[in-house]
């Protein structure tokens, strides 16, 4: 038995298993004949399957894509296993139709796809005890001639391969030159860096070492006060919290009598992180203050969190803070701050420090929570503090652009731009080269920057600098990294750009889950189907690729593409995957009037609401508070203007009572800042009576306000609907209460379409009843 990857076909498919040898012998020799052997080896392997298992005689005088696709579509062949024989047939076809020469690198992908095959052939209709084998890179047979002048050179298989595929960049007929001296690899070699299971180490990129240390598994992923990796200053962004801190520790510095700074906010949102940071630069500054970075720990095994608490703080207590001189930097989330506020041992002993942080407002969802300072205490808050800023026409993040560009900017300091260039250097490639590349864009960043902001305001999502490290991490590297880029088709390529990579990996994070929401193939619109039609009739997929988007930057991804051949010849998985591809590759770098198509106006709507709320501007809520009032009426439905159904439950006739509530802007608070950093993300409207009293708030978030656009466009919610928005039922049911129903009632019959008005007199207390 020959020992190749084939082997195990003889007892059950021997013509496939000569085949296959036949393949690996000449595997060195002559890339052409590999590739069109190769075509030949599918056409028989689904002869197998069509003649002796599955009784498709008619099958057999279709295409070889037709008949690919029928056993896709009826179940039989598996996406990935229809995608392997989408290679194949492509690779196969490309020799039959040109010169390709010595073309190792799709004679390595064609082998691995007929290996695929093989396996799922096997496992389908072969022995049951059967087991894969691994794969393995053909042998170097020692029949070939000039391998003998290789074996005066090294005694290594990975050496040998490396100077044949050197030889393979020449003219594979000049064996002569084989004797000379070999510069270094001028075609990737990451196959040459594999070892016999086909996995990349790290230590064979730097790029991908660097990479991997923005990773939430890696020890870099640590926060801890008292500590601040170089790495960890290079990724710092500065951030006007950063400068109010830093104030309060220069003000606090100065005085002798006892100084708590209350560093507040939530889980993640970078407390350690600063304090590291400042205690690495202003080490003489902070070495005057004591810090208390956990306050949900307690270090005596008999005491709990909130008594160990008041121990720390006891130099603050009501008897002892004229006479302490201690300082300290309290880092605590909210919800502890507020435990500890409503224990005993506040309303016993911090009654001056409960004061002080109730005067701060800091647990009022509708303040928002500037920097507060007294003679004893300062608190700066992380909570209303959010990662982006609003303006009038825009929202945008100055702290994720620069995070961003500190990862991909082209400076010497920059150690992962250092690590791409020696990556680069050695021709080193792999999925996270091409994606790097790709993250290099400004369009790359800022589209990504505008999906992390709708994050934010869509899903609520918190983003911890740590997760968005994560994140980055998962964009640029696929989890299957495993994958040989090398033996890599089009398709793996394709799925392994961080177009797909953003939207596919919800099982990886909760960010990455929440951006497959965010997917731009939701959003069709007519232009989006007109492109989609023009793909799906293409004689050849690059050139619809290549007239909407610029493929400069893709230059490997589009030689992959060239000669995949006419659209409809595709299996299905493989077309949904280019429809999705370049639906998302114009959402990120398409021209902007392509990018206009998915431009969501609600989102944008919703956003500039948000800003005139936080500024305080009525007149900027108009048309928010227009749609609020008349989604009431359309929620529980109206017969005619003014009047409101009071209920639903007989279907044929209905209550209405009339209805006058007016807006309220009261709660509103001044703001004269042009760009917002501090803000809700929610906008607090208010409706009252008629006399624009006993007023009724609304908190409306976003997923609020995109069902009072629905119902303004005629959707009539149901009982889910009543379940998901029941704050939002219950602010109509309180609203209900200013209608006149004591006064007038109007009974509707929808059989007859006749209304009936029944009023109270108050002058002559009686009841009229009459036809309106």
């Amino acid at each position: 038995m020959d020992n190749n990857n084939f082997s195990f076909l003889e007892s059950g498919f021997p013509k496939l298993a000569a085949l296959g040898s036949e393949i690996e012998s000449i595997f060195y020799k002559d890339s052409q004949t590999v590739l069109m052997k190769g075509r030949l080896f599918a056409e028989e392997l689904l002869n197998e399957v069509i003649l002796q298992y599955e009784d498709l005689n008619n099958l057999k005088y279709m295409k070889l894509y037709e008949r690919i696709q029928y056993l896709e579509k009826d179940g039989i062949l598996n996406k990935e296993i229809a995608k392997s024989f989408d290679t194949i047939r492509q690779l196969g076809n490309k020799s039959s139709h040109e010169y390709v020469g010595m073309d190792l690198e799709n004679a390595f992908k064609i082998h691995k796809r007929l290996f695929e095959i093989s396996v799922w052939l096997m496992e389908l209709y072969g022995d049951y005890s059967f087991v894969a084998p691994m794969y393995k890179i053909p042998e170097i047979k020692q029949e070939m001639d000039y391998i003998v002048q290789l074996e005066e050179k090294t005694s290594s298989l990975e050496r040998k391969i490396e100077l044949i595929l050197q030889e393979s960049t020449r003219d594979y007929y000049a064996k002569d030159e084989l004797a000379a001296t070999y510069e270094e690899e001028s075609r990737p070699v990451q196959l040459l860096k594999h070892k016999e299971n086909q996995q990349l180490d790290y230590e064979d990129s730097y790029l991908l070492k660097e990479l991997s240390k923005l990773k939430e598994s890696s020890q870099e992923a640590i926060e801890n006060s008292n500590e601040f990796s170089s790495f960890k200053e290079y990724l710092h962004v500065e951030r006007s919290i950063q400068g109010e801190l830093k104030e309060s520790l220069d003000k606090a510095a100065t005085f002798m009598q006892s100084q708590l700074i209350l560093l507040c906010g939530s889980v993640g949102d970078g407390k350690s992180h600063l304090l590291a940071y400042i205690k690495h630069k202003y080490p003489e500054l902070i070495n005057q203050f004591d810090i208390h970075n956990d306050a949900t720990e307690s270090f005596d095994p008999h005491k709990s969190s909130l008594d160990t608490l008041a121990d720390r703080l006891s130099p603050f207590n009501d008897t002892q803070i004229e006479n302490s001189s201690t300082k300290l930097i309290l880092a605590i989330n909210l919800g502890v701050l507020n435990n500890f506020i409503e224990s005993e041992y506040a309303k016993d002993n911090f009654k001056i420090l409960s004061k002080f942080i109730e005067k701060a407002k800091v647990f009022e969802a509708t303040e928002i929570t500037t920097k507060q300072e007294s003679d004893y205490f300062h608190l700066i808050s992380f909570s209303d503090y959010q990662p982006f800023q609003l303006t009038e026409e825009v929202a945008s993040s100055d702290y994720y652009a620069t995070l961003l560009e500190k990862i991909t900017q082209p400076i010497d300091n920059n150690p992962f731009y250092r690590a791409y260039k020696l990556d680069e250097e050695r021709n080193i490639r792999g999925f996270f080269m091409n994606n790097y590349e790709l993250l290099m864009l400004s369009e790359t960043r800022e589209t990504i920057i505008n999906l992390l902001i709708q994050s934010h305001i869509k899903y609520k999502v918190i983003i911890s600098t740590r997760s968005l490290l994560n994140f980055i991490y998962d964009i640029l590297v696929p989890e299957n990294i495993d994958v040989d880029y090398i033996n890599a088709d089009a398709s793996d390529k394709t799925k392994g750009l961080l177009f797909n990579l953003i939207f596919e990996g919800k099982d990886r994070s909760q960010l990455l889950s929440t951006f497959e929401k965010l997917d731009p193939i939701h959003n069709r619109s007519n232009e989006m189907d007109l492109i989609l039609i023009e793909l799906n009739n293409s004689m050849q997929i690059i050139n619809t690729f290549e007239k909407y988007i610029n493929l400069s930057n893709l230059v490997e991804w589009k030689n992959e593409l060239e000669g995949m051949g006419a659209f409809q010849s595709l299996t299905e998985s493989s077309r949904q995957l280019y429809n999705r591809t370049l639906f998302r590759m114009i959402y990120f770098i398409g021209s902007n009037e392509m990018k206009n198509v998915f431009v969501d106006d609600a989102y944008n709507e919703y956003l500039n609401f948000l800003y005139h709320f936080n500024k305080g501007d009525r007149t900027g809520l108009r048309k928010i508070q227009s749609l609020v009032h008349d989604s009431i009426f359309l929620w529980n439905g109206t017969p005619k203007d003014r009047y409101i159904y009071i209920n639903s439950n007989n279907e044929h006739i209905q209550i209405a009572q009339s209805l006058e509530i007016k807006p309220f802007f009261n709660h509103l608070r001044q703001n004269n800042d042009t760009t917002l950093e501090r803000f809700q993300l929610s906008i607090l409207l208010a409706l009252a009576d008629q006399n624009k009293e006993n007023p009724e708030f609304l908190d409306i978030d976003y997923p609020l306000y995109e069902m009072i656009i629905r119902l303004s466009r005629g959707y009539r919610p149901n009982k889910k609907d009543e379940e998901n928005y029941i704050q939002y039922v219950k602010f109509i049911d309180r609203l209900m209460q200013h209608g006149k129903r004591k006064k007038e009632l109007l009974f509707v019959n929808h059989q007859t379409d006749m209304m009936f008005r029944l009023n109270y007199d108050d002058d002559y207390e009686e009841y009229s009843f009459r036809r309106d």
